[in-house]
């Protein structure tokens, strides 16, 4: 199962809104990246996907007050979506709120549009399998952990999502998995070690110290522990871990669990990770899991740059406010990341720094009067010597080089006169 399209209406910030996930040729894109500003909505699309795959059985645990999804000034919110099978064959699936609606008459005038999902769910609850992450995520205190639904979070289906509705919401720990994974199965290890294999920058994995129930790993400064990595690295595990045993756990009856098919919708993608890392979190997600489709909200350009032609999309605040879904138009790798961070998917004007930027702001406004006085003419000069001594920025094929170069260029016949 791979989502076709999504469409939503009157969803918390957002009107009206559409997206299609098919790429160029027709099938479905394994790789869709969202950007925006806060408060434009994309962690509500990933929800709305969220409560849309969940299944009448473990929907009630993730809407909450139903009110809360329904736009301001508005009496229901609507989610469409169209989901194509192994096989190619669509299924559509809807749901409405109405406001001051129960969770009995949601269940209730949405049983025809939630009816391809219930049948198929009541096949195996794996089918139109979907795992979900949060913006807050974070590893657990304990290393050895395992969530088994507890709280508010009980069935298996809102709890593969849970983090994404409830910041409290525990993982389940890359150690217990592991641990777990080497016990029960007699090709446990190399499932672990195909797992882990290039998971972390500078680190590889080492192994399993049974008796301490610990996973070793690979650094600069030796073999450590799982607990002595950096909070970058901890904070990482925390959540590949987690899909790690919700993967295996759903197909452990697969000789290649990881090859399964899927959906993961992440919020913030590249939290807590290092730039260096950034650049290549993408490529490890889709080497590791080959067959699942991946929809994640980013904020980073080099989160973004790794994105192929069709892959890219912002919200943005369009004519009286509304949110409106616009496509990166070309491809984000071709480019450099002051290139992209310029383009309207990010809608910065400079590349430099707020201090630069007030410098030259301030020059233009004085070299610009009419007249100077005794103290504007020295600011000036010393505005442009601070302007002068600023390195010149050397970028191959860039947007803005020309524009920087007649600037200074124009400075530095300024300043001879």
């Amino acid at each position: 199962m791979f989502l076709r399209s999504l469409t939503v209406k009157n969803l918390r910030s957002i009107g009206e809104l559409s997206i299609d996930f098919d790429d160029t040729t027709g099938s479905t894109r394994k790789q869709t990246l969202l950007l925006g500003q806060n408060g434009t909505g994309k962690s509500s699309l990933l929800k709305a996907i969220a409560l849309i795959t969940a299944g009448s059985n473990a929907l009630g645990e993730l809407l909450g007050h139903t009110n809360d999804w329904i736009r301001n000034g508005a009496d229901f919110c609507e989610i469409q979506a169209l989901f194509v099978t192994k096989e190619g064959e669509e299924r559509p699936v809807g749901l409405r709120i109405d406001r001051d609606a129960s969770l009995g008459q949601i269940l209730g005038s949405n049983f025809e549009s939630l009816n391809f999902l219930e049948r198929a769910l009541q096949y195996t609850e794996r089918n139109y399998f979907v795992v979900g992450y949060g913006a807050s995520r974070r590893l657990n205190g304990q290393e050895l952990f395992w969530n088994m639904g507890a709280g508010v979070y009980r069935h298996g289906r809102s709890n593969n999502v849970a983090t994404l509705f409830n910041a409290e919401a525990q993982l389940n720990s890359l150690t217990s998995w592991a641990i777990d994974l080497d016990y029960r199965l007699p090709n446990g290890f190399p499932l672990i070690q195909e797992a882990l294999d290039d998971f972390l920058p500078h680190v590889q994995f080492h192994g399993i110290d049974k008796d301490k129930k610990q996973l070793t790993f690979e650094t600069p400064d030796g073999i450590v522990p799982l607990s002595q990595l950096s909070d970058g690295y901890q904070n990482m595990t925390a959540w590949i871990g987690d899909l790690l045993y919700r993967i295996s756990n759903t197909f452990e009856d697969y000789q290649s669990p990881l090859a399964a098919r899927g959906l993961l919708l992440i919020d913030e993608v590249d939290l807590h990770i290092h730039p260096v890392w950034q650049r290549h979190l993408l490529d490890f997600i889709r080497n590791k899991l080959p067959n699942f489709q991946i929809i994640a909200t980013t904020h980073s350009p080099l989160t973004a740059q790794q994105a192929e032609e069709g892959e890219l999309f912002s919200l943005q605040r369009g004519e009286e406010n509304r949110v409106e879904l616009v496509p990166f138009v070309g491809s984000p790798q071709k480019l450099l990341l002051h290139q992209l961070l310029m383009t309207n998917a990010f809608g910065l004007t400079t590349d430099e720094s707020v201090q630069v930027e007030t410098i030259k702001q301030n020059y233009k406004e004085l070299r610009d009067k009419p007249s100077r006085s005794a103290v504007e003419k020295r600011q000036l000069n010393d505005l442009a010597e601070q302007i002068s001594n600023l390195p010149t920025p050397e970028y191959i094929n860039s947007l803005v080089s020309a524009q920087q170069m007649d600037f200074l260029k124009k400075l530095e016949s300024e300043l001879k006169q």
